[in-house]
């Protein structure tokens, strides 16, 4: 079992969308588990109509196991741990436990069941205690961003936030990439050159396919599957799957 959290410390630069999409890829042939961390439950109202409540106590309660939360999803291979908004009146509680208890209550989110292949997280921008100990409990830590000269400059901080945490920095990749913009290829040069072999060569580009999909609660592959969208999804899974996977 891999755990993977997306992450990024600026909101709106689509980790949503991405944990959508790779769990959907990764379910051809492996079984998945998406966890949303986010109290605004977007992934959450994507798979299922009612996201349960639940994951707030397993996170403040060592007796509570986060399977309160698990729902079943209309994909046969993916299940979610749901968020609501009751996950943003806790953060003062969990800073309150102690290191151990809080290391407990976010570790069991995944080790609680060994039956899945991967575990997709779907964290918030707001960097807190439970944040931080969910980074630090994950395998890998995968950065959406969207191109712009302030973002690029900001990357440093979210990766010196994923290090603080002692997490392994998976990579950085890029969402609503335009390939027709001279802009974006210079500033897709200028993420390549700051991270190295840690910018993805893999991408989500800018199209309305990957926008209208998620309106209409399918995957880009569901919504279009012949489009250059739908095989950006298909590379940008097969990548992030092979670097966790040492090949």
């Amino acid at each position: 079992m891999t755990s993977i959290a997306f992450y990024n410390n600026k909101g709106g630069v689509g980790k949503t969308t991405s944990v959508i999409n790779i769990a959907y890829q990764f379910a051809a042939d492996k079984k998945v588990l998406v966890i949303d961390m986010d109290g605004q439950s977007n992934s959450s109202r994507f798979f299922v109509d009612e996201p349960k409540t639940g994951l707030e106590q397993a996170l403040t309660r060592s007796v509570v196991m986060p399977d309160i939360a698990l729902c079943p999803t209309r994909y046969p291979f993916i299940d979610i741990i749901t968020a609501t908004p009751a996950l943003n009146d806790i953060v003062s509680i969990f800073y309150a436990l102690s290191e151990a208890t809080q290391r407990e209550n976010t570790e069991k989110l995944l080790t609680f069941s060994e039956k899945y292949d991967y575990i997709l997280i779907d964290l918030p921008p707001a960097l807190n205690k439970i944040t931080e100990r969910i980074i630090s409990a994950c395998d890998y830590v995968f950065v959406p961003i969207e191109l712009g000269s302030f973002a690029i400059q900001g990357i440093s901080t979210v990766t010196g936030i994923i290090a603080d945490c002692g997490a392994k920095f998976g990579g950085c990749f890029v969402n609503k990439f335009d390939r027709d913009n001279p802009s974006d290829i210079q500033l897709m040069e200028m993420l390549k050159s700051s991270l190295g072999t840690k910018a993805l060569n893999s991408f989500l580009p800018f199209s309305r396919v990957i926008k209208n999909s998620v309106s209409y609660k399918l995957t880009a592959p569901e919504y279009m599957g012949w489009t250059f969208a739908a095989e950006c999804v298909a590379n940008l899974a097969k990548e992030i799957a092979e670097i966790c996977d040492g090949v």
